[in-house]
């Protein structure tokens, strides 16, 4: 009742506070940049004496090695992009230099402008390492994960031939290292296409691929040609964008195509053009047989028909449905027990091969406006005063704290009156009814199609059966840890229970942060998992009881006398002690 009598629209809890970049190291300039650096300084030098400037020159060069240096590092030894005003301001006092001190103003510049490349991190093909700890899932990608771009160690090799075969013509091997880094480039132009579209000013590049038994996780990069929108901050520091629902993807084990629900991405800006972040694609859902469950719910509803239901009348309850088959409570997977048919006899058991194809066709990128962007109509006056007329004339309290003494039929009225009032604002307001609509979003739209081999590394994966269940065998059956991941596998179709993972210090498990993971997924993180406790609680009594203690203000002080996992051990239903270090 409290948040229906609130008619001012109401919003998700929202933090503000932007969860603080955290500073990567720095890293030594990569070798090519390292080598055109020196050549440029030695060419500096051979000008210089020729020209009979050898002493001011090299007081030149010094200056310049060590503005490189400052720029790079930044004064206080943090990075620093520079700005224009700088360059110009260098390119002003070195303009009267020796021609070829250019060479390593351009040097100077590349390595500013271009964070990535002074810290040896090229961006496309290492988008998981750009985030670093800022993903919800993060970790070590590198050892895991295939870059979607050619191997930068092959053009290095390539270059150190070609030198090799020249002779040590300098003359030679210039226009040879010409030739090649123009070949080179067109041809990681043509290899990469496939992997990077342009549809009017936004470019969706794809970085990388990895993918386990647990999920598939694919990293990209997202650069607008216009400033990108503003864009809501979650409360864990992350924009919140996702890929649009009309977004699809097609496995070649699989018929036909699925589409992307609930796509959000975990990622950051990097600037105001470009966005990186990492789509986490759960097993479960490269799994679902969309034409069995098609064909299933067509016999069900068929099966309902047969017995007087009508699934889309205006009265239809899941409640009088299980009175009219005879079932203490519906669902589909019991249907057999009253005569109706069964899931297995439609739906095929599908599994993840090890190698397969995967076909992405990506609509739309939507973002969530800032609240004070968002221009969401509130309800106007006339229905709300519509609302509060009705409540009156059945003499029924509009006030919040009234609402658990109404009768059982008060309450059916208020909701049927607060229905009837948001249906009417619907109508006025058609588009509000979508959740992603032009009052609270934005929208870059496109349609971006690519063609991805995927290889399933299951290095580092191990699964352990468990049994923590109840006596009917209901609860977590086994566990699944990944370099990223630990996941349950739970059987309770009644949703009796609440499972619990702590790590070795007895705390809770992380979840992933990103919409697209499951309650029974926890992320590794920095955590300790050489050991894992799981608890099965009752549902209720962990969401109204337990769970409260744990994130409790004082919970500190109250662990001085018994811990989370202590109370855990007194009150859960079943638990186990799992070990993943191989000396126990």
């Amino acid at each position: 009742m409290a948040k229906k009598l609130d008619f001012d629209k109401e919003k998700n809890n929202r933090n503000d506070n932007v969860i603080e970049e955290i500073m990567q190291a720095d890293f030594p300039l990569p070798k090519q940049a390292e080598d055109a650096k020196n050549e440029a300084f030695s060419r500096i030098r051979e000008m210089a004496a020729a020209s009979g400037h050898t002493e001011n020159t090299e007081n030149m060069v010094q200056r310049l090695q060590e503005k490189s240096t400052e720029k790079s590092t930044g004064s206080s030894g943090k990075k620093s992009t520079g700005t224009a005003k700088s360059h110009k301001k260098f390119k002003t006092v070195y303009k009267t230099a020796l021609g070829l001190t250019a060479a390593a103003a351009v040097f100077s510049t590349v390595c500013i402008t271009n964070p990535a490349f002074a810290e040896n991190i090229p961006l496309v093909g290492n988008v998981f390492k750009q985030l670093g700890n800022s993903m919800g899932f993060y970790g070590d990608y590198s050892k895991y994960a295939k870059q979607l771009t050619d191997s930068a160690e092959d053009g290095e090799l390539a270059d150190t031939d070609e030198s090799q075969e020249d002779g040590g013509n300098p003359q030679s091997a210039q226009a040879e290292d010409q030739n090649t880094t123009e070949n080179n480039n067109a041809d990681k132009t043509k290899d990469n296409e496939s992997y990077s579209k342009t549809v009017d000013g936004t470019t969706v590049t794809l970085s990388e691929v990895y993918c386990n038994e647990m999920a598939l996780y694919l990293s990209m990069t997202i650069h607008t040609e216009d400033k990108f929108p503003d864009t809501f901050i979650t409360s864990e520091g992350k924009p919140n964008i996702k890929l649009s629902e009309n977004s699809t993807v097609k496995y070649d084990y699989m018929d036909g195509k699925s589409n992307l629900f609930n796509a959000y991405l975990d990622g950051k800006m990097l600037d105001d053009n470009t966005y990186a972040g990492v789509l986490r694609i759960p097993v479960e859902d490269m799994t679902v047989d969309d034409a069995g469950w098609t064909k299933f719910y067509e016999v069900r509803n068929a099966f309902f028909k047969e017995k007087g239901i009508d699934v889309d009348s205006e009265d239809f309850s899941f409640d009088k449905l299980a009175q009219t088959l005879g079932m203490d409570e519906y669902s589909d997977e019991n249907l057999p027990q009253v005569g109706g048919p069964a899931i297995s006899d439609y739906v095929k058991d599908i599994k993840v091969p090890d190698r397969f194809a995967m076909e992405l066709d990506l609509k739309d990128i939507v973002g969530t406006l800032p609240d004070d962007q968002d221009t969401t109509p509130d309800i106007p006056q006339d229905l709300r005063d519509e609302y509060n007329q009705k409540m009156a004339e059945h003499g029924i309290s509009t006030d919040d704290a009234d609402y658990e003494s109404l009768t059982e039929e008060q309450k059916d009225l208020e909701h049927q009156f607060f229905t009837e009032m948001w249906n009417e604002y619907f109508e006025r307001y058609p588009e509000a009814i979508e959740g992603n609509n032009r009052y609270n979003s934005w929208t870059l739209k496109g349609d971006w199609k690519f063609n991805v081999d995927v290889e399933k590394n299951t290095s580092d994966t191990v699964e352990k059966d468990v049994n923590v269940v109840d006596e009917n065998g209901d609860g977590v059956l086994s566990i699944t840890k990944t370099p990223f991941e630990i996941t349950m596998k739970m059987q309770d179709p009644e949703t009796k229970y609440f499972a619990v993972m702590l790590d070795a210090n007895g705390d809770i498990m992380p979840y992933g942060g990103v919409a697209n993971s499951n309650a029974d997924t926890y992320a590794i993180q920095d955590r300790d998992v050489s050991t894992v406790y799981i608890y099965l609680c009752d549902y209720y009594e962990y969401m109204d009881e337990l769970k409260g203690y744990y994130w409790s203000d004082d919970y500190e002080e109250k662990a001085k006398t018994k811990t989370f996992k202590q109370l855990l051990d007194e009150r859960a239903v079943a638990s186990a002690e799992v070990h993943f270090d191989k000396d126990k």
